[in-house]
């Protein structure tokens, strides 16, 4: 149900489960756990992207094996569902979403928890859980695009083209169809190139800062900033820097 394509440092995972619009069947659900699991102690991937097969990027919970679940089943999927949406949201390497087609209710949340989403012109975004008498998961996508648009998203339930999505800032880049891999890749790319340890202490710090106050932010932006500059990759990267603009000297 999903395919997972090594391109160097970078991890390419794609659900596979086109003829239902990828939607999150228990057994996806489970091999991509299993997936991420193994890239968290995998030292060999810098960047993970996650895309979606056909001409959707993840169309949510499948409905028709909900539907025949029993009360504690269904507690049982959205559990495991949730966890899936915790290891992308605290996985050490940064996560990009290649979002190519509509991405509703669980599929918006599966792309709302990566760190960076790019779109093509052909995606789409609603959270239709209310229409199914459902309540939705608004963290930390309230972060993401304000409290304000986050409550209207929930409670309408309407579906927003990918120029309001891009409008909002629920997605960092917009392009055509035919390009959207392509700058995907050339992003995640340039991510892989940043030193390792600093790229993954960022992800960390951006997500600890949004919850702390003030005070407590400011100490914890020093104390990243202060083990960084007492680490091995910061004295190689200087001393690199060093050389390079010794050479454009000579």
């Amino acid at each position: 149900m999903i395919i997972i394509e090594k391109r160097n440092d970078i991890l390419l995972v794609t659900l596979n489960r086109p003829e239902k619009r990828n939607s999150l069947h228990p057994d996806m659900i489970q091999a991509l756990g299993d997936a991420l699991s193994d890239v968290a102690k995998d030292s060999s991937v810098k960047v993970l992207v996650i895309n979606g097969a056909g001409k959707s990027f993840c169309a949510g919970l499948d409905l028709h094996h909900l539907i025949t679940l029993d009360a504690d089943d269904k507690a049982e999927y959205m559990r495991t569902l949730f966890e899936l949406f915790r290891q992308i949201y605290t996985l050490p390497q940064p996560v990009i979403a290649s979002i190519n087609g509509p991405a509703i209710a669980g599929g918006f949340d599966l792309a709302a928890f990566c760190d960076i989403r790019i779109c093509s012109s052909a995606a789409k975004f609603a959270q239709t859980e209310v229409l199914l008498g459902v309540t939705q998961i608004m963290y930390p996508l309230y972060k993401i695009i304000g409290l304000s648009r986050a409550k209207e998203l929930a409670m309408t339930g309407d579906v927003i083209d990918a120029d309001e999505a891009f409008r909002i800032g629920l997605v960092n880049h917009l392009y055509p169809a035919e390009e959207l891999m392509e700058r995907t890749m050339a992003l995640a790319e340039k991510l892989a190139a940043r030193p390792r340890e600093a790229l993954f202490e960022t992800k960390s710090l951006s997500r600890d800062l949004i919850e702390l106050g003030t005070d407590e932010a400011f100490d914890r932006m020093f104390r990243a900033i202060e083990i960084r500059l007492f680490s091995d990759e910061h004295r190689q990267e200087v001393e690199k820097y060093v050389e390079r603009m010794k050479r454009k000297r000579d």
